[in-house]
């Protein structure tokens, strides 16, 4: 049997979500029922990619777009009927104010709730949605599933583990229907309150402008709305993406947003609510295809001239300049018209003399890869390698990147913030020894020290502290140490660091002969692909673009452990991301190409 559905290749998914953003999918399924969707299915490749989507509601498709085949079952998988006095049979596609009318038309409650969803019975079974105090699964009776054979099959609700926004589903299975358990009531009462409540959602949410709904679960006891407008971010914008000034768990699009526009708000206002508050907001919304890669380029000539800048004024000005110098000569090497610059004084004087078309950022530390200089070429419009201004500060500063991650339910080690030497007794009751001492926006081992004693943490604390930022201990980690580069979105092979001084410190970085790198790491393939996948998590939480490296160790339990992220790594002749890449194939020329690659977005 062949398909009848539409299938189109290249289309733009912002046409299909109510954010009006997204790329394009690389294959755009709308199936003419049910009989052919599941036709469909059964002729698809094994390993073709496959996502779902009704309304686009509660979705935010990345500007790269969606790899493989979307299904769109808007307007398609809609039937619904009455199946006995308090039962109804719903399809995936029906919109789910949809049901709700239905229901209250056939005498019928329980189901009001859903007016307020604004999606279809697919995407509510889902991610259980709710609205109003109702909750999706709390009226499902069973429901109908879709696998990847194209094999068709019914299950209860008391087979699914449901929580607050979320079931636990599995690996492709997929819902095409349900059965939901209602009861009888006052048809005219039900219209009453469905009218009721739609008129709160439009009195209390911006239902007239782009949107996907409710961009944070609410956390036990609060509502996200109050936490954020007490940030002071109602109306706060990043590009077109604006925090609703109508309801703060709200972000609109107000003209031309990107979907990164809208991942660097989520995570601006994730990162000032845990400030404010203490309270890592979880996000509600679906975030999912791929970030917008730079484009590649065949010709050196198109990228104009390009300024390398280094030096700066930070404690890792020596390994800049020497990271500066050897991206320098690679791009000379491949025909690229290029200058160094070595900034040691106010760097906007010092853009203002260059007349250059883009810039590679090889400034590590601060004032290079804190989203400060990213600042400045952004208001100067002058294209640069690495991550954005909000994806730099946030990656620069250890502690807020921890923060992070433990929000998003990542490993890292406990830790403990150390202000004064008042702290010290507390610390040690936290984390006991070992303990390793940091400032939380210094690079390259800058001020850390190992702590075995208290009194050994006291002279760690006055040794962090002189670096004028915040100080904070945290739990040592005993095990192998490891790396990950990561290159256009790519994790590059893992390596495995070896040093018989206390720990990975500066002079074993970029000084000690005895320093040892494994590349291959040592792990079996599993293994380092699982660290890899969890390196390139870490970075998409920060929202990391270009190029980056991430730290992690492997405890004695064979527990990953997060240590922190770089967003303009070295690029000496002792550095970890040339290494990786070296084992990837890719030499040090070709390296410093596709980052500077990372300048050019594409449009």
């Amino acid at each position: 049997m062949k398909s009848s559905g539409q299938l189109r290749y290249n289309e733009p998914l912002a046409n299909y979500t109510s954010w009006r953003i997204g790329g394009v999918a690389e294959r755009f399924y709308q199936p003419a029922d049910k009989a052919d969707l599941i036709c469909f299915v059964q002729n698809l490749p094994e390993n073709e990619p496959l996502f779902w989507m009704g309304l686009g509601s509660n979705l935010l498709v990345r500007d790269g777009g969606i790899r493989g085949t979307v299904i769109n079952t808007k307007n398609r998988l809609k039937i619904m009927q009455r199946i006995d006095d308090e039962t109804i049979y719903v399809e995936a596609g029906v919109p789910c104010a949809l049901v709700a009318k239905f229901c209250a038309e056939q005498g019928l409650v329980g189901a009001e709730f859903l007016a307020g969803i604004p999606g279809t019975m697919g995407g509510a079974l889902k991610m259980n949605a709710g609205a109003f105090g109702g909750e999706t699964w709390k009226i499902v009776q069973n429901v109908e599933m879709l696998n990847r054979r194209g094999e068709v099959f019914t299950k209860s609700a008391n087979e699914f583990e449901i929580s607050y926004r979320h079931v636990n589903l599995k690996n492709d299975e997929w819902f095409l229907a349900t059965t939901l358990k209602l009861q009888r009531g006052d048809t005219s009462e039900s219209q009453q309150n469905i009218k009721a409540l739609l008129a709160k959602r439009a009195n209390s949410q911006p239902t007239n402008q782009p949107s996907c709904g409710s961009v944070f679960k609410n956390p036990t006891g609060d509502h996200a709305a109050r936490l954020i407008e007490a940030a002071g971010l109602k109306g706060f914008k990043i590009g077109d993406a604006q925090v609703s000034e109508k309801h703060a768990n709200f972000i609109i699009n107000t003209g031309t947003a990107t979907a990164a526009d809208i991942e660097q708000l989520i995570a601006y206002v994730q990162t000032q609510v845990s400030k404010k508050h203490g309270i890592n907001l979880q996000t509600e919304v679906c975030i999912v295809g791929e970030k917008l890669n730079s484009k590649q380029i065949e010709r050196a000539e198109d990228f104009g001239c390009v300024a390398v800048l280094m030096g700066g004024n930070s404690a890792e000005r020596e390994v800049s300049l020497r990271s500066g110098a050897a991206v320098h000569a690679a791009l000379m090497a491949r025909g690229v018209n290029a200058l160094t610059v070595d900034v040691t004084d106010n760097v906007i004087d010092t853009l203002a003399k260059l007349e250059v078309d883009r810039i590679f950022n090889i400034i590590h530390g601060r004032g290079g890869e804190d989203g400060v200089l990213q600042g400045v070429l952004e208001v100067l419009n002058l294209p640069y390698t690495g991550s954005n201004v909000l994806a730099s500060a946030l990656a620069m500063d250890k502690l807020r990147t921890k923060l992070c991650w433990r929000g998003a339910n990542l490993p890292t080690p406990n830790w403990f913030v150390l202000k004064t030497e008042a702290d010290i007794d507390a610390c040690i009751e936290a984390l006991d020894f070992p303990i390793i001492v940091k400032p939380s926006l210094e690079g390259s081992s800058v001020g850390m020290s190992k702590a075995k004693n208290r009194t050994e943490l006291v002279a760690a604390l006055e040794v962090a502290l002189a670096c004028n930022c915040e100080v904070y201990a945290e739990a040592w980690v005993t095990g192998d140490e490891y790396t990950v580069g990561i290159l256009q979105g790519v994790a590059l092979p893992v390596i495995r660091l070896e040093t018989p001084r206390e720990f990975y410190d500066y002079e074993a970085k970029y000084n000690s002969t005895t320093t040892q790198y494994h590349c291959p790491c040592g792990l079996n393939a599993e293994q380092e692909k699982t660290l890899q996948e969890l390196a390139l998590q870490a970075s998409e939480i920060i929202s990391v673009e270009g190029w980056a490296r991430v730290d992690v160790f492997i405890d004695q339990n064979g527990q990953a452990q997060l240590i922190e992220i770089n967003t303009v790594p070295g690029m000496t002749d002792h550095s970890l991301v040339p290494m990786a890449a070296k084992q990837a194939g890719i030499d040090f020329n070709e390296l410093v190409w596709r980052i500077l690659e990372t300048s050019v977005r594409l449009s």
